[in-house]
């Protein structure tokens, strides 16, 4: 077991058990680092890790609480390539890749990837329209990032061959994923690229994607649907 994790399932103990409840703000970085005395990317990498499974949440000029439980249902999704999923609907699917290449990572994206803000990071923007139906915009739109230990993903051809698919031919399967699933507005430049009008209704999916172990995260994905042309089904055995 890594170090980070060990300071994950020592904070996780004390919320869990009602030490820390809901709302409780926690020790900072340094404070945490001083009390498990480790460096303060491990403290970051556990912090991220409880943020990831939905036990803490981070305020942005203020610190780390103890998030409020929320009423959601247990479900199984199986991790399937888009394509893969569309094609099973009878639906061929063709990619347009808008971006590819390594950037520094802010600190959204950093902290879903256990990272550093400004550390660099793979990031690859693709629309994803139905073939032949170009006319009526993307279905949609992925902004994914990926660590940079998997950086030599940047050479390949995501236009003629899936992120999913590429990563089971590099040796590397994704095997749990955590996903939340919002409405949002789609405005400004995104309203642009998806070619819909400033101001409409979307859905925002976040997707992190973990390797067996369920510790090293593999992609952080952010994926956004115009409700227009979209509709979501879900199917749970009850």
């Amino acid at each position: 077991m890594s170090l980070y994790t060990k300071i994950a399932d020592s904070i996780l103990e004390k919320i869990k058990s009602g030490e820390w409840v809901p709302g409780h703000m926690m020790p900072s970085e340094k404070e945490l680092c001083a009390q498990f005395k480790v460096s303060r990317p491990t403290v970051r990498a556990a912090l991220s890790t409880l943020v990831n499974q939905g036990y803490v949440v981070r305020v942005k000029g203020k610190g780390s609480f103890v998030s409020r439980p929320k009423v959601m249902e247990d479900t199984t999704i199986f991790i399937e390539s888009f394509s893969k999923e569309m094609r099973a609907r009878g639906m061929e699917i063709k990619t347009e890749v808008l971006e590819q290449r390594v950037i520094p990572s802010d600190e959204d994206v950093a902290e879903h990837l256990g990272l550093h803000p400004g550390d660099e990071v793979f990031k690859l923007s693709r629309l994803r329209y139905v073939k032949d139906s170009f006319d009526k915009g993307p279905i949609v739109y992925n902004i994914t990032y990926i660590p940079t230990q998997y950086i030599f993903l940047q050479k390949e051809d995501f236009e003629q061959e899936s992120l999913t698919s590429i990563f089971k031919r590099n040796h590397l399967q994704r095997r749990h994923l955590k996903k939340n699933i919002s409405a949002v507005l789609i405005t400004s430049r995104l309203a642009r690229i998806l070619g819909v009008e400033d101001g409409s209704l979307g859905i925002l999916i976040h997707s992190v994607s973990f390797l067996e172990d369920r510790e090293q995260v593999v992609e952080y994905t952010l994926s956004y649907y115009p409700s227009d042309r979209n509709t979501f089904i879900l199917h749970m055995s009850v």
